[in-house]
Formats: structure tokens, C-alpha cells, sequence
């Protein structure tokens, strides 16, 4: 008998919903971000985060955990300060390279890419602190199934998969930001088995 796809039409159907949830937020936000800090110094994150949430479709488990390096944008604040106003929030991204490992032994991801993050709002609670928001993309890689052989693990298609992230922060200070995260990882219906893993958590991140 011929292996068929699993949840195919599902997969499709709960990216295209993911990705225009993300695209009106994000440009529901532009506004906001045009006006914005752009942020662009180098942090280190540490992560705990659900594996494969089920109210997203999961069915792995465990608890991944998400060690990060972000660095330096390489766009000096004035060359941004060159670029039209409605444009300078999208022209800093930060380098990042990262890992989510696996605590019960489900898919385990490594990634690197450009890290986009603005300081909404300023001295909200105290004096220095802030309101953060952050989006990720690169490609992600891991070491899961391609065609899944046991029911509670992923049919990801391929080893590499596109992956995307949003994190929603308070700044504590100039050095502490503490947020909640969100990630998505899929092949966009490039391979035959596309059942995507997404991950929520919360992230303390430290300046350096």
C-alpha cells in the first residue's frame, strides 16, 4: 500500500492561518514600529519552552531548551539615520544563531537567520524599562522524522525547514529583558509530509 500524507490540507490550511495572523500583526504594528527604537545591540537568551503545543496541533512533548546568541547589527545607527523614516525600523536586524533541545527526546533543532526588535514604549513601570517586541527568519535545522513511524512523533518532510519566531518583551532595564515566545517550523508545502512543530515559551535575556 501506498503511504499517503498525513494531515496535508491541515498543515497547509494552519500555516496560510499562522502566516496571515503574522502578516496583519505585523502590519498593524509597522505604525507603531516606524516610530520606534530599533534595537541593536547583542544579547544572550535562554529559553523554556513547550514542545509542539498541542492547542497548535502538537502531538510531540517534552520541554525544549532554547539557548540564543543574538549580535551586533552590522547597520550603524547612521547609516539607518540615511534611510526614509518609514523605513528604518526594517533596516537593523540583528545576526542570531541558536538551538531548542529536547527534553524527552522529540525533534531537537538548531538555527541561525536575522533578528528584527523594537522598543515600543519606554519608562512604563520605572525609569529605564520598556515594552519590546521581536520577529525572527532564517532556516532551521533538525534532527526529527521525515516520515513519521510512531504516532506521537512529526512527518517534518525534510531536515531543514523554514522557521520563524515572535517574542513580546518587558525590559527591565538596559541590561534584563524578560518575554514570552512563539515559534514555527515547516518546509511551506515544498516536501510530500509537512506537519509543522511550534513551540511557546518564556525567554530571559541578558546585554553584553
Amino acid at each position: 500500500m501506498i503511504a499517503r500524507p498525513q494531515h496535508r490540507w491541515t498543515s497547509v490550511w494552519r500555516r496560510v492561518a499562522l502566516g496571515a495572523l503574522g502578516c496583519g500583526f505585523a502590519a498593524a504594528l509597522a505604525p507603531v514600529a516606524a516610530r520606534a527604537q530599533n534595537i541593536t545591540y547583542s544579547e544572550v537568551k535562554l529559553g523554556v519552552l513547550a514542545h509542539d503545543v498541542h492547542f497548535l496541533g502538537g502531538k510531540e512533548g517534552g520541554v525544549d531548551i532554547n539557548p540564543e546568541i543574538i549580535v551586533d547589527s552590522p547597520i550603524a545607527d547612521a547609516q539607518a539615520a540615511e534611510v526614509p523614516t518609514y523605513l528604518r525600523w526594517l533596516v537593523q536586524p540583528r545576526p542570531t544563531i541558536g538551538g531548542e533541545i529536547n527534553t524527552a527526546g522529540f525533534t531537537d533543532q538548531g538555527y541561525f537567520g536575522l533578528t528584527w526588535t523594537w522598543q515600543l514604549a519606554s519608562d512604563v513601570l520605572q525609569p529605564g524599562d520598556g515594552i519590546t517586541f521581536g520577529l525572527f527568519e532564517g532556516p532551521g535545522f533538525n534532527n526529527g522524522d521525515i516520515v513519521a513511524k510512531v504516532s506521537d512523533r512529526k512527518s517534518l518532510g525534510s531536515h531543514v525547514l523554514f522557521r520563524e519566531a515572535a517574542e513580546l518583551g518587558y525590559r527591565i532595564n538596559p541590561t534584563w529583558t524578560v518575554s514570552l515566545f512563539i515559534d514555527h517550523v515547516s518546509n511551506a508545502g515544498l516536501a510530500r509530509y509537512n506537519q509543522s512543530i511550534n513551540d511557546v515559551g518564556a525567554r530571559l535575556g541578558v546585554r553584553f
